[in-house]
């Protein structure tokens, strides 16, 4: 009796701890209202045309809801006023980002602006049109594929798309994680697996494999 309790105890606990996972509630008609804040970095639609800002177009529901939630709660916490109820679980959570530049964007947003936002990007389609041609994978480029797919479109709804990403902006995600990797103080972003992979991966391959993925076909 009590094995059979544990798998429904630890699913019941992913919907608590992981709300945005269990099911998609966005409204994407209220996200295009809500996006028009974002369009000056993040372009019309999400196709940015700055250079280290992401696109965000046909990017992952789920992915973008973590991503922005995350970026929320650092943002309130280094302003002191978190309000944090007794049910979150996010101190239990390891993987954390912050950004400074959209603390202002973020701080306010609830839940459901998040769901919105995200349900609006995630059905934009991606018009990233790489002008150079495509490099040749490198060697380490297997570390990736496993997770974000053979040409950098990911099946798993939680894992990023990369292809036809922004190049300076993959770079600059990466040495934020071999920093957080190596204990760096401050570190902008955590991500356990992401944090193991990237690891022992020197700046010029960081380069090359942000150059290669920014190449690909978004579609």
């Amino acid at each position: 009796m009590q094995a059979r309790l544990v798998p429904a105890l630890l699913i019941s606990l992913m919907y608590i701890c992981y709300p945005a996972y269990a099911a998609h509630h966005g409204d994407a008609a209220r996200g295009a209202v809500l996006a028009k804040q974002c369009e000056g970095c993040h372009g019309g639609s999400g196709n940015s045309r700055i250079d280290g800002f992401p696109n965000l177009a046909n990017q992952k529901y789920f992915y973008l809801v973590k991503q922005l939630r995350e970026m929320r709660t650092s943002a309130q916490s280094r302003t002191g006023v978190a309000d944090k109820p007794e049910h979150d679980y996010t101190e239990l959570l390891r993987q954390r980002r912050n950004n400074e530049i959209m603390d202002a964007f973020v701080f306010n947003l609830s839940d459901k602006d998040i769901e919105d936002l995200a349900a609006y990007y995630s059905n934009q389609p991606c018009t990233a049109d790489p002008t150079s041609a495509a490099l040749t994978a490198p060697k380490f480029d297997v570390r990736c594929r496993v997770c974000h797919g053979e040409r950098g479109i990911a099946s798993n709804r939680n894992v990023p798309n990369i292809a036809g990403q922004d190049a300076a902006y993959l770079e600059q995600q990466l040495l934020n994680l071999k920093d957080a990797s190596g204990g760096e103080e401050g570190q902008k972003r955590r991500a356990s697996i992401m944090e193991g992979q990237v690891r022992h991966l020197s700046e010029q391959d960081i380069r090359d494999i942000s150059l290669y993925y920014a190449r690909l076909p978004c579609r």
